[in-house]
């Protein structure tokens, strides 16, 4: 199928945009895989540190095991965020039939015969904008993930700080 400039230099953005969210995307699952890091050290120096005879193996009163606990729920809470943004996930399922042919989740469907017919006439400025937007979604789902994680990490060991002082 012959395509106009104005089509090609669409195409062409498109593929350059799909490198750059697979790229982004990459990008904060390291972020993520960095956050999660922090966090697993952090809770287990604060296992280490609950032990008898520790810091905070010697908290009494409901406040300070009460904070106690929330330094380590919002640990820990941190660290499940975290791991959902390296969870591998897509927008659903596509049917056998589906146009997609631009994620391997949906060209495991194609034979290698429909699917060489099929890139040989596609227009695919359709299909690899619609792959950017699905990409797109998923991209910004993991970066507020990072960011949610990463706040509850430092809001979890600034309570276990103040516990630690103070309790």
């Amino acid at each position: 199928m012959a395509q106009d400039d104005g089509v090609t230099n669409g195409v062409d953005t498109a593929w350059h945009l799909y490198a750059s969210l697979s790229d982004w995307t990459g990008k904060i699952d390291s972020k993520a895989s960095f956050a999660l890091t922090l966090e697993s050290a952090a809770l287990a120096g604060v296992a280490a540190l609950a032990g008898s005879g520790h810091r905070f193996g010697r908290l009494s009163g409901f406040w300070a095991v009460g904070g106690f606990w929330l330094g380590v729920f919002l640990l820990g809470l941190a660290a499940a965020l975290a791991v959902a943004v390296v969870i591998p996930r897509s927008e659903g399922e596509p049917a056998p039939s589906s146009d997609d042919f631009v994620f391997y989740g949906h060209l495991r469907y194609w034979s290698p015969e429909k699917l060489a017919t099929r890139l040989a006439d596609a227009d695919l400025l359709p299909v690899l904008s619609r792959e950017l937007v699905i990409m797109s979604r998923i991209a910004w789902t993991k970066h507020r993930r990072v960011q949610q994680s990463l706040l509850l990490a430092v809001a979890g060991a600034f309570v276990l700080a103040v516990v630690g002082v103070t309790g």
